[in-house]
């Protein structure tokens, strides 16, 4: 971890007179941050994983935590985090004026030229508690805190299941997450007898018979909700894969071959991923594959609908949680 350099009362009062009232006012209001993290903030599956960080701070005994974030829904209630503050390059400074240090959280990029991020050895949770120069044993999870009325309001009904059909309203949407368009409405229809399924996602998303619809009708705590009231998801990877994990239910994740589950995924989850020579690639839309995107062709309507038979019979199994160990870095 950093050294912190301390500062006087005499030196926190000339920060002030230099920055004027912006900076008077975060300090009469919330005080002296100590650390302020954040992601590049635009994706909400990256904040969400940003909790696995804070949780490591806190276990290490870190005190005075902000989060940057343009999503404070995924905070409320965690005591992990001391203050959530807006998305705002001004908080950077802030904290290094008072003495304290500014954590850019992340594991690797985007080549845009190369259509690809860097393919990671670790798990990406790992790559983003060691950004911040963590080291020896994290836990391999996100974390959302509901309310027992937000919980109650999520049951829509029996043998409750919540999907999507697409992705690609995502901000970082990628074509190489996407399933076969069309399969999902044909797993509704072969389990629309033996399940209620709940259909979350954005308003443009395909819609599929057979669902309680609310596209584009939910926020984001009450789609948490909805997937802790839930026997499972079916999702592909990406945001709800990783709020599911947060609110603690299972998944049944269809990975296809763009990353492995072991790089961005959960043990405890059923992912259907395709072992070919190309996978796992990190490609975000285009596909080298003589098979256009052959890894996704390959999980079959009938896989998935095993999987989610097989994995609803265990649905309330204990999940396990995966962890990892970060070295000391010998720099």
């Amino acid at each position: 971890m950093s050294v912190i350099e301390s500062k006087s009362p005499a030196d926190v009062a000339r920060a002030v007179l230099k920055h004027g009232a912006w900076a008077t006012a975060e300090l009469v209001r919330a005080g002296r941050p100590r650390h302020v993290v954040h992601f590049y903030g635009r994706s909400l599956g990256d904040d969400l994983m940003c909790t696995a960080v804070l949780r490591e701070m806190r276990r290490r005994g870190y005190r005075s935590v902000w989060m940057m974030s343009r999503f404070p829904e995924l905070f409320e209630r965690n005591t992990d985090v001391d203050r959530v503050v807006p998305h705002d390059q001004r908080y950077e400074r802030y904290v290094q004026w008072m003495g304290g240090h500014s954590w850019y959280i992340h594991y690797g990029g985007h080549d845009h030229e190369r259509d690809r991020s860097p393919i990671p050895q670790e798990h990406i949770i790992a790559r983003m508690c060691a950004s911040c120069e963590l080291t020896g044993e994290i836990t391999l999870r996100p974390y959302l805190h509901l309310s027992d009325e937000e919980r109650a309001d999520g049951r829509l009904g029996p043998r409750q299941i919540a999907l999507h059909s697409s992705g690609l309203s995502a901000h970082s949407a990628m074509q190489n997450k996407e399933w076969v368009r069309g399969r999902m409405q044909q797993v509704v229809h072969a389990l629309r007898g033996e399940f209620t399924f709940v259909q979350l996602g954005a308003p443009n998303d395909p819609r599929l018979d057979g669902c309680i619809d609310l596209r584009g009708r939910t926020s984001i705590r009450r789609s948490a909700a909805i997937l802790a009231s839930s026997m499972l998801s079916v999702v592909q990877a990406g945001f709800l894969m990783h709020l599911t994990r947060a609110v603690d239910r299972p998944a049944v994740v269809i990975y296809g071959g763009r990353e492995h589950p072991w790089q961005s995924g959960y043990s405890c989850n059923t992912n259907l991923f395709s072992e070919l020579p190309c996978a796992p690639c990190w490609r975000w839309n285009g596909c080298d594959n003589p098979v256009e995107r052959e890894c996704m062709k390959r999980i079959s309507v009938d896989a998935v609908v095993h999987a989610i038979r097989e994995r609803a019979a265990r649905a309330d199994e204990p999940l396990t949680e995966d962890r990892a160990t970060i070295a000391l870095r010998a720099d």
